[in-house]
């Protein structure tokens, strides 16, 4: 999740979802919605519905044993506030948005899922049992696992959920069209996130890059399964080893996320972070009352905001709840006390997001105001987050402390697992961990990634074309898009109804990655993406700090002078909150989540509960 900032110097080397919807900034939308290209802000709101994707993953087996899904939504909610500088309306972190862990969303290989038990008990979102011989076995007619793409088996599979997903954005795309109810098109936007992640994951969580590369000539890259398993593929030239993705079974979601954490959140970046939000829940917000007088009459409309800020902070003052010591463990009384929390901080999310909207208007108008204008939207984020602050803080301890109690419960994940395919020459359910190119120190990263841009590069524009003309088939569209990117290399060639361009494009990416490394540098990934290059850890850069499965960028106070990317505000005025929160980010979406909002209470988060063999780490 997350992304990179564009001054960074490893834009376009290293990719995460955020960057590669960066790519929908050159495409055009329909002409319902203007005919120009994605607006940042609609880059936003398709990368919300990406962002939930990844961080729905805090709602699973490991995590709601111990902690209520409404706690949990809670603080993704803020720090959805914290990575888009909105929380309210399209951006509003709902129950039905957020859902929960699926790993259909995240092309993951369900073996051993919940250690075989139905997580159905712990939520009934939740997906069941799996059934190992209909769903992990290969299709013979694709050469991929029945779990990707096989719709016609009865089984859910990823390609089921992105058709669904398709069909639902275009149409409210089209609804839009007709009744020009912005909700609608915002929906039909984040919908178009949602499923973009899952193609997206398609490059970084199966082994097509490495199979594009044997289809190349380079027989001896590692397919990440063992050494009997080809198949006889019709179309293929030759037998092939199939198209799989890790598994994620057997190892706690928490244990995944959290990955090194402890290794790169020292304890003086925890007291530098909490040093930060306590001054900013310390702040003098009186500076707000002084700017909103400032400005001239009747600029963000014809509402009282001094008046409204004032009326907040009293109520804020007069309702705060830290002294109730509720525990997560009384699961009514703690949902309640969280709904009670969830309707004291909504008018402070109100409030800023319509100040902000108003704003952006006003610039747009009065251009000659920009520093007064930046100086407001700085002290609007700090005065919401100043008073917001004691209602979360108690909030995020009170998880903290249940999840440091049931880490003990975590299953490391062992030596055997995780070297599986090394070790038994029929398997072909590597681990996540082993496969993944989601890290920044996979040396196939930024080939996963151009793979990933390339796809949205070729999907966008046939939705786009389904909102502005009923008469395409959507059936047809969805045919020809789960064609086109759930495939073997090794049928390129193939495909109905143009599914053969899709193809094709992804080919030539990793082809021309391929093609533009020197001699030297071919023979030196050779030997990284061998067997025993793999097996030694050689197809990781040395010395790359990973943000595993977290935001990937620095969380700030939103809206604070920002490089203005897709996914996040990182913010110049406190670079050191910036710097510091982008390490403990690291931890993954609930250590972002905890460590990035607990700072401001300090402690070792989860302390030395994730000593002993390296955690599965996902995203």
């Amino acid at each position: 999740s997350g992304n990179i900032g564009s001054t960074s110097k490893i834009e376009g080397q290293n990719w995460r979802h955020g960057d590669i919807e960066d790519t929908l900034l050159t495409i055009l939308t329909a002409r319902a919605m203007g005919g120009r290209k994605f607006s940042k802000l609609d880059v936003k709101r398709i990368y919300f519905g990406n962002w939930l994707r990844d961080y729905s993953q805090a709602v699973d087996v490991g995590t709601v044993k111990y902690v209520s899904a409404e706690a949990i939504r809670l603080l993704l909610w803020i720090l959805g506030f914290l990575s888009f500088g909105y929380g309210t309306q399209e951006f509003e972190v709902t129950t039905e948005r957020l859902g929960c862990y699926r790993p259909e969303e995240h092309i993951d290989n369900p073996k051993d899922y919940a250690d075989n038990l139905d997580a159905r008990q712990y939520d009934r979102r939740l997906r069941g049992p799996v059934d190992e011989r209909r769903e992990l076995s290969i299709d013979e007619r694709t050469g991929l696992k029945h779990y990707i793409a096989s719709e016609d088996q009865g089984i859910t599979t990823s390609a089921g959920m992105v058709r669904t997903l398709f069909r639902k954005c275009i149409e409210l795309g089209r609804r839009y069209k007709h009744n020009n109810d912005q909700r609608d098109y915002y929906e039909a936007l984040r919908l178009l996130g949602t499923a973009c992640h899952c193609l997206e994951d398609y490059s970084a969580h199966s082994n097509y890059t490495e199979l594009a590369l044997i289809e190349l000539g380079e027989r001896d890259v590692f397919p990440h399964v063992g050494r009997r398993t080809q198949i006889e593929l019709r179309g293929a030239r030759h037998p092939v080893y199939p198209i799989i993705t890790g598994t994620f079974g057997g190892v706690d979601f928490l244990h995944s996320v959290m990955g090194e954490f402890t290794d790169k959140a020292t304890q003086y970046e925890l007291d530098e972070l909490e040093g930060t939000l306590v001054q900013s829940q310390n702040a003098d917000t009186s500076l707000l009352q002084d700017l909103l007088d400032k400005l001239p009459p009747g600029i963000l409309g014809d509402s009282d905001q001094k008046g409204k800020a004032e009326q907040l902070k009293v109520n804020a003052q007069a309702e705060q709840l830290q002294n109730m010591h509720i525990t997560p463990k009384e699961p009514e009384a703690f949902t309640q006390q969280v709904e009670e929390i969830q309707t004291q901080i909504y008018p402070l999310f109100e409030f800023h997001d319509n100040l902000m909207k108003s704003i952006n208007e006003a610039i747009d108008k009065i251009p000659v105001l920009p520093d007064l204008i930046e100086q407001l939207q700085d002290q609007v984020s700090i005065f919401v987050f100043s008073l917001m602050a004691p209602f979360v803080v108690p909030i995020v301890n009170q998880v903290k402390n249940e999840l440091r109690t049931g880490s003990s419960e975590i299953i490391q994940s062992s030596k055997a697992q995780q070297h599986n395919v090394f070790q038994d020459d029929s398997c072909t359910d590597p681990t996540h961990s082993m496969l993944s190119k989601d890290h920044f120190s996979n040396i196939l990263n930024e080939p996963a990634g151009k793979v990933a841009s390339q796809v949205l590069k070729w999907v966008v524009p046939q939705i786009v074309a389904c909102w502005d003309d009923d008469n395409i088939d959507i059936r047809r569209t969805n045919d020809r898009i789960i064609n086109g990117v759930f495939h073997h290399p090794a049928l390129r060639d193939y495909g109905e109804d143009g599914a053969t361009d899709g193809r094709h494009l992804m080919f030539q990416v990793v082809e021309r990655w391929w093609s533009e490394k020197s001699d030297r540098e071919r023979d030196d990934l050779r030997d990284k993406l061998s067997r025993d290059g793999v097996e030694q850890g050689w197809n990781h850069k040395e010395g790359v700090q990973d943000h595993g499965h977290g935001c990937g960028k620095p969380l700030g106070l939103p809206n604070m002078k920002t490089s203005q990317s897709s996914g996040g505000l990182p913010n110049e005025m406190q670079s050191h909150i910036s710097d510091t929160v982008g390490d403990a980010v690291g931890g993954g979406a609930l250590g972002s989540i905890v460590g990035g909002l607990a700072g401001a209470v300090g402690g070792g988060l989860l302390g030395g509960a994730f000593s002993g063999e390296k955690a599965e780490k996902k995203r």
